[in-house]
């Protein structure tokens, strides 16, 4: 009985360390964010700015991509679990897409927002191929900048 209890303790054992060395858990967000500039002199309102991480096994581990919208002054925070939480230290990719809003009461069609042609140069809403490369470390300070056309 005892070399059996020893054999089970021996299996939990491995099974915990193979479980922490895999990663179980998610990892935790740090504050990060940036500034969005049109031309270098106007805001991109209301565009989305996402973080693509650079190893996919990290963007199943998210559960997704962290991301942010830019606000009246141009600035944007990134979310990835709660609101403006931040990301995860480690390499991104980044994409900025800004669409024209819907109008009020209709239907966005193309052209039109929600999923319409962008505002910007496709060349920045293109996942496959991002425009920008940045790391996210633990100790910051994470501040991003980008001028979009």
């Amino acid at each position: 009985m005892p070399a059996r209890l020893a054999a089970l303790r021996a299996a939990a054992l491995l099974t915990a360390v193979f479980a922490a060395g895999c990663g179980g858990g998610k990892p935790a967000a740090v504050p990060a964010g940036g500034k969005v500039t049109l031309r270098k002199t106007a805001v991109p309102a209301g565009a989305l700015v996402v973080f693509h991480p650079a190893d996919p096994a990290v963007e199943r581990r998210l559960g997704g991509k962290p991301f942010g919208t830019v606000g009246d002054d141009g600035a944007f925070t990134l979310t990835t679990y709660a609101d403006g939480d931040g990301a995860p230290p480690g390499e991104y990719g980044v994409t900025v897409d800004w669409q024209k809003k819907a109008k009020a009461g209709g239907m966005a069609l193309s052209g039109e927002g929600g999923g319409g042609a962008s505002l910007l140069n496709p060349r920045y809403g293109n996942p496959r191929q991002p425009f920008a490369t940045v790391t996210v470390t633990a100790d910051g300070p994470n501040e991003f900048t980008f001028d979009v056309d």
